[in-house]
């Protein structure tokens, strides 16, 4: 069972503090995956205002729980946002592989450097940023597997490009200003496989959640920053988590592999293959 964090007073008696824990992006489908796992954080759910009736639904189903939206390009309202909060899960972006530069650069850039400074200047614990396996697709579709997450960064596609950069800027904030900043690179997060070629990055979302959380309580002094594959305990090993067992005690249960005679028997993985950018 997780615990919430402990604090001290004044006179030395240890006090639980329970983590307010703002989600970004929360009405997508991960978000909406993620939510049962963090039901014993307060949180604070955002996403962009045509998705609010979205976001209140998702907050009658949870305690303590806060809904505001906006845009998180507007640095007034992601300051606002970022106060009083321990950890920011940062999920929100354009999650389309297939997606132009003009179609990424605001929001998989520029919201990322706009969220890890606001959440600098307002105290923030940590951020965890939401990546993507797409930030080291090229080798699998090289197959020089299984992916070590200390590898170069090696992106398929000018969405893992995008990925990659936000990797960066997060190890440069953490440097430069001592932020902690943990980005999980997420397989495909579905409740099971659509195909064999995705068998291998699938992450279910019971691991995503367990994830997450041990992302959210790992001690920032021993983990200040930390780049780590979201992948289920797949028996089709192409991505390394060992260094998410080791650091976050990330413990993945479920293997794709009993989705093998049910679905669709195409093995092209789901990562962009060579060939002109978009």
């Amino acid at each position: 069972m997780r615990l919430p964090s402990m604090a001290g007073d004044q006179d030395g008696t240890a006090q639980m503090v329970q983590r307010t824990v703002l989600l970004t992006g929360a009405a997508g489908s991960v978000g909406q995956f993620l939510l049962p796992g963090l039901s014993e954080y307060a949180l604070r759910l955002t996403d962009l205002p045509e998705r609010e009736s979205e976001l209140s639904h998702l907050a009658g189903e949870a305690l303590s729980t806060e809904v505001r939206t906006g845009d998180l390009a507007d640095r007034a309202f992601t300051e606002g946002l970022v106060k009083d909060v321990d950890t920011v899960v940062h999920l929100a972006g354009n999650p389309a592989a297939p997606s132009s530069w003009a179609q990424l650069r605001v929001p998989n850039i520029e919201v990322v450097e706009t969220v890890l400074d606001a959440a600098q200047a307002a105290g923030v614990r940590r951020v965890i940023l939401a990546s993507s396996v797409h930030a080291m697709g090229a080798y699998v579709q090289r197959e020089q597997h299984p992916v070590d997450p200390a590898w170069p960064p090696s992106p398929c596609c000018v969405y893992g490009a995008t990925k990659a950069f936000a990797e960066a800027i997060g190890r440069t904030y953490t440097y430069r200003t001592g932020l902690s900043v943990v980005c999980l690179r997420f397989g495909g997060v579905q409740k099971r496989p659509v195909a064999v070629g995705s068998l291998p990055s699938w992450i279910a979302p019971e691991d995503l959640r367990q994830l997450v959380v041990a992302a959210i309580e790992a001690d920032t002094a021993r983990v200040a920053f930390g780049v780590y594959h979201g992948i289920s305990a797949n028996t089709r090993r192409e991505w390394d988590t060992s260094n998410a067992q080791a650091d976050l005690g990330y413990e993945p249960t479920r293997d794709s592999e009993i989705f093998l005679g049910e679905i669709d028997p195409d093995t092209t993985r789901g990562l962009c293959p060579p060939g002109p950018l978009a």
